[in-house]
């Protein structure tokens, strides 16, 4: 992924500069600016927006929650495969991105014509009861078939954004209302455009995902007669979704949806996750950030995440470290994986990790060991560590005579 995002007075955001990678982190205390950066993402990231120019990109910030966002200071450059979009002085413009080589999407354009042509008389022919024979007519199709799946396939590698799937902080409301979506439809009560369209999206996915077994919680998602149960361990009847724990409240529908969109291969994805780490104990946050990187970056898929969380930092260090060790010693690659499964390694040139406060951003990664500092994993730590040794020198202070 080659990715470039420049924000200046925009929102929280004062002066920051992102290149995204394959899986990209952003930390850093509540108000920050993590969701402004993770949402811009998702916005630019939309081919919708490009086709409907300044009035859809508008719209989708709107959506975004982040019209009011702007003021006459604001700059804002997104540099993707697609196009370089740029906003200043009031006005959106957008330019093709020159990695996008003309001459062979005319020539995509121009194979997509003539099967279009040949589908056509294809049809015409059918509909003529023609004699050729059905396995003839099969096989005419097959090719036709087949020449779109290239063509499409060459339009979304060299042109075509990845579609983005925001999944946001307040996705455990959708568990606790699993009934009253329509309700709330229907009285058109305010809510968010992310969670509505988070809900919708479970929605549909659940319908497809009739089980499915979430390892790291021990624990089995079960769609059944149109109700959402859980599985737990020891107890033999099943248990209704809103009924269980925050921690699985929260994170089942999020899984439910990413495992229903993954299987997508055909459609390369860009999933961004807002806090992923709610309500759930450290090892089941290393657990989760394992499942997300396996479901997430698959073939052409991205994914960012946003946290409050050093677990989740760590989590990313150990992916990061099992790749490493298995590039300089790959006799081991059997053993590393009984560790680490193969399927989360992250490689370090895929991965960038900002700290995101005081309106700007910082790279995180150390570019010599490409891990996250000890520093960065530390600082939170740290100063509650800091604050505990001042408590221990008053106490050990002597007391005034009486």
């Amino acid at each position: 992924m080659n990715e470039q995002l420049i924000v200046k007075n925009f929102g929280p955001i004062k002066d920051a500069t992102v290149n995204f990678k394959r899986v990209t982190v952003f930390i850093g205390p509540t108000g920050g600016g993590k969701s402004t950066l993770a949402k811009l993402a998702a916005v630019f990231r939309d081919a919708e927006v490009y086709s409907g120019g300044e009035v859809e990109i508008r719209n989708a910030l709107n959506k975004m929650g982040l019209s009011t966002f702007y003021s006459v200071e604001t700059y804002v450059e997104c540099a993707s495969r697609l196009a370089t979009s740029r906003y200043e002085h009031d006005v959106w413009k957008f330019e093709n991105h020159p990695s996008i080589e003309e001459e062979k999407l005319e020539t995509i354009s121009s194979l997509l014509e003539r099967i279009e042509y040949v589908n056509k008389s294809h049809n015409e022919v059918k509909n003529k009861n023609s004699t050729l024979s059905y396995d003839e007519l099969n096989k005419n199709q097959k090719l036709i078939d087949e020449a779109k799946l290239i063509a499409l396939n060459f339009l979304k590698k060299h042109a075509a954004q990845n579609t983005p799937t925001y999944i946001p902080s307040e996705r455990i409301f959708v568990s606790s209302i699993e009934y009253s979506w329509a309700g709330l439809l229907r009285d058109d009560i305010s809510l968010p455009n992310t969670l509505l369209n988070f809900a919708n999206s479970y929605s549909t996915a659940r319908k497809s995902i009739k089980e499915l077994m979430i390892y790291f919680l021990s624990i089995t998602y079960i769609h059944l007669e149109g109700r959402d149960f859980v599985k737990i361990p020891n107890r033999e009847a099943l248990l209704v979704m809103t009924e269980a724990a925050s921690g699985i409240q929260s994170v089942t529908p999020m899984l439910v949806l990413l495992e229903y969109l993954s299987r997508n291969v055909a459609l390369a994805q860009s999933f961004i996750v807002e806090e992923p780490e709610l309500n759930l104990y450290p090892t089941a946050q290393q657990g989760l950030l394992n499942w997300l990187v396996e479901k997430c970056t698959k073939g052409e898929n991205d994914l960012t995440i946003t946290t409050h969380s050093p677990y989740i930092l760590s989590s990313c260090n150990l992916l990061l470290e099992a790749y490493k060790v298995a590039q300089q010693r790959p006799e081991l690659t059997d053993e590393i994986a009984a560790i680490v499964p193969r399927e989360c390694w992250i490689n370090p040139d895929e991965f960038a990790a900002y700290y995101v406060a005081d309106g700007t951003v910082k790279p995180i990664t150390d570019v010599r060991t490409h891990l996250i500092g000890a520093n960065e994993l530390d600082a939170v730590s740290g100063d509650i560590a800091d604050s505990f040794r001042k408590l221990l020198r008053l106490q050990k202070q002597k007391q005034p005579s009486a």
